[in-house]
């Protein structure tokens, strides 16, 4: 083959594909996931009792998946009323799934708060409670504070 031939085909060949080869990737980059403020509160309020075993089990789903959202500092599920009795392991009548539900919640950080004033009149035995629920006195009184210090608050 005649050498400048050769040259030619090398100048229009080999060199771009050199190029091509050190220059940076024009593939689309993966964009970076943005680190979430983590400044939100959310408190859920669980009033309901075991005549809705659907919406209590919900309230700790929902509580769980703000929790591992990422978008929020704290996530607290607190209950008053009828709901109390979810948390104590010895009332046949709540579901394993609900029971599940709340143990889930709690180990992905929820903290879980029952009022004590309820725990009382359902005669139920604070250091008994499932998933190591806080005890505080009165839930109502509780949750004015969650709110006064910027909670938001979803009701069930």
């Amino acid at each position: 083959m005649n050498r400048n031939l050769l040259l030619v085909l090398a100048t229009l060949v080999i060199a771009p594909v050199a190029a091509i080869a050190a220059a940076p990737s024009q593939a689309p980059q993966a964009t970076e996931k943005k680190v979430p403020a983590r400044q939100g509160k959310l408190v859920f309020v669980a009033t309901t009792g075991l005549e809705d075993i659907g919406t209590l089990s919900s309230a700790f789903r929902h509580a769980k998946a703000a929790k591992e959202s990422g978008y929020l500092s704290d996530v607290v599920w607190l209950t008053y009323g009828r709901a109390v009795v979810s948390l104590d392991p010895t009332v046949k009548a709540v579901p394993e799934a609900v029971r599940k539900e709340a143990q889930a919640a709690k180990a992905a950080g929820v903290r879980l708060v029952a009022c004590g004033s309820a725990l009382q009149k359902f005669d139920i035995d604070p250091k008994k409670l499932q998933s190591q629920a806080e005890v505080v006195d009165n839930g109502v009184a509780e949750l004015s504070r969650l709110v006064a210090e910027g909670y938001q608050v979803i009701r069930y």
